[in-house]
């Protein structure tokens, strides 16, 4: 049997790694408020006067709910003691998080479509994408949640609301993302390269869609990866440090390629942006010529768009 010593130093070891999910969460939720207050701005000329679509509907799901999310993550870490409502919270923590970051999925799968013209084989390498996302993450989160266990309440008057996940089960999501946003980069980086060698300087929007999608997408793949890491081969105290990050990284990087989409757009209108807004929609649409291998991102309720072709 361990020594008292033993003991207060492993039980000290444990409680130094639990504060970094703690000191992870509070990071997270700083980010998401200091980058809505950085582009709000923006949000406020390109996106608040525009008709209503289904795009900016999905632009605020994924700009708000992780507000809302990280929020509720971050107060059960460090202020939940009870363990019923540790429970109760966690389950619907376990809910939100997957469901808001297909929603980030599904600006970047939109968005790869566009760029490939709404090419039928691409829409259908996006639809499996999004199969495969929520398939298997619908059918094993209610396994997951049943495999959370909640200290007792005098553990939690230390700890806070800190559940110890088995992530044997939780990484199927997080690889289902991996394999979505490889195949986004894939198809990006293939488009770019079928493109380069034409003649002429890329339009600003095709310049806009590459230098996103191959910059914030390596970056967005850069956190899933090292958050399926951190889950598989950290210490368990810690596998869960940066499923928070993730959220938050993955939700604001895909608000600001809308955001750059649309102002790239209202820059190549020949309008003001204010008038380009009132009149434009946050749309994207095919282009009408069936031969033009470009997408068009339609930003007007009239038929006005922009194709992204070189000149």
């Amino acid at each position: 049997m361990a020594d008292l010593a033993t003991l207060l130093r492993d039980a000290l070891w444990h409680m130094d790694l639990l504060q970094l999910i703690k000191y992870a969460g509070v990071a997270s939720i700083t980010y998401i408020v200091l980058d809505v207050v950085e582009t709000f701005s923006d949000e406020v000329d390109l996106v608040w006067p525009s008709r209503l679509s289904g795009m900016k509907i999905i632009f605020y799901i994924n700009r708000y709910l992780p507000v809302f999310d990280v929020s509720l993550g971050v107060y059960i870490l460090l202020w939940v003691r009870q363990p019923k409502l540790c429970a109760v919270l966690w389950d619907i923590l376990v809910v939100l998080y997957p469901g808001g970051s297909f929603v980030s999925e599904v600006i970047l799968m939109v968005r790869t479509v566009a760029l490939w013209n709404f090419n039928r084989i691409v829409l259908g390498i996006m639809v499996l994408n999004g199969v495969i996302i929520v398939v298997p993450t619908a059918s094993l989160v209610p396994v997951y949640i049943q495999g959370l266990h909640y200290p007792s309440e005098d553990v939690l008057e230390i700890t806070r609301c800190v559940p110890s996940i088995s992530d044997s089960i939780g990484w199927v999501f997080y690889m289902s993302v991996i394999i979505s946003e490889t195949t986004v980069v894939s198809l990006t980086i293939l488009k770019h390269h079928m493109t380069r060698g034409r003649d002429g300087a890329l339009p600003l929007l095709l310049r806009t869609l590459y230098r996103d999608g191959m910059g914030f997408y390596c970056l967005m793949l850069g956190i899933s990866v090292a958050n399926l890491l951190c889950m598989l081969v950290a210490p368990v105290e810690i596998s869960s440090a940066l499923q928070l990050p993730h959220r938050a990284i993955h939700s604001t990087l895909c608000s600001r390629v809308l955001l750059n989409l649309r102002k790239a757009a209202a820059r190549s209108s020949g309008h003001s942006i204010q008038d380009f807004t009132v009149r434009s929609g946050l749309v994207f649409e095919q282009a009408p010529d069936e031969e033009l291998s470009y997408p068009t991102y339609c930003d007007s309720a009239e038929a006005e768009s922009y194709e992204l072709s070189s000149t």
